[in-house]
């Protein structure tokens, strides 16, 4: 059986040696690599070719968030689970919104990581109990808003092609020939339909909907 690949991103060392040494009692596992920071954890998923990535939120540098839309970006068939010790909403609901595979605190038992890892490999989403209420809560809230419609036009596609390419605003204006200001007023719209909240997550969402 060919071990599922793993790499860990996090700023802790004691929580990098606990998955380590967690992973190190199921063959069916291998731990490829470790990184402290964002950074080098993008190159290590470009060198080890990782099947589940698993990410904290808050690292020294680039945010989790931050590295999470850089991968997909890179990678967008890539199973990324957020392992961490914060339950915020907004960053459980960014997570999801961005394309993790699942969200889980670093509070759960050996077994219920061991499980998320397997439920992601298989491409399953994996959420833990504590934030299961949050998703549901925010998903009948949203359901109450009027909703725009889920299509793109021309021009904003057009300008997403230009964000993935990572084009600044003065650059999709000076292409679009539209100031800057027309720029960021589309791009609200944008947000709205791909349901992001930042450039990075509205490029990588577009890439992993295929709309790019």
């Amino acid at each position: 059986m060919t071990p599922i690949r793993i790499i860990v991103i996090d700023d802790h060392p004691i929580v990098r040696q606990g998955i380590s040494s967690l992973l190190s009692n199921y063959r069916e596992f291998a731990l490829v690599g470790e990184a402290d920071n964002g950074a080098d954890g993008l190159n290590l998923v470009q060198t080890a070719h990782p099947d589940v990535i698993l990410l904290d939120i808050r690292m020294p540098g680039e945010s989790g968030l931050d590295v999470l839309a850089a991968i997909l970006r890179q990678q967008p068939a890539a199973r990324v689970l957020m392992l961490t010790s914060f339950d915020d909403e907004e960053y459980v609901m960014t997570a999801l919104r961005s394309g993790a595979c699942g969200y889980v605190l670093k509070s759960v038992s050996d077994d219920q990581l061991v499980n998320a890892i397997r439920a992601v490999h298989r491409g399953e989403k994996v959420l833990s109990s504590q934030v299961t209420d949050q998703v549901i809560r925010h998903a009948l809230t949203e359901q109450s808003k009027p909703q725009r419609p889920s299509t793109l036009d021309e021009e904003e596609i057009a300008i997403l092609r230009l964000l993935v390419k990572g084009a600044s605003n003065a650059d999709i204006g000076e292409t679009l020939f539209m100031s800057q200001t027309t720029v960021k007023r589309k791009l609200r719209p944008i947000f709205e339909t791909l349901n992001v909240q930042t450039r990075a997550q509205a490029a990588a969402e577009a890439v992993r909907r295929g709309i790019v």
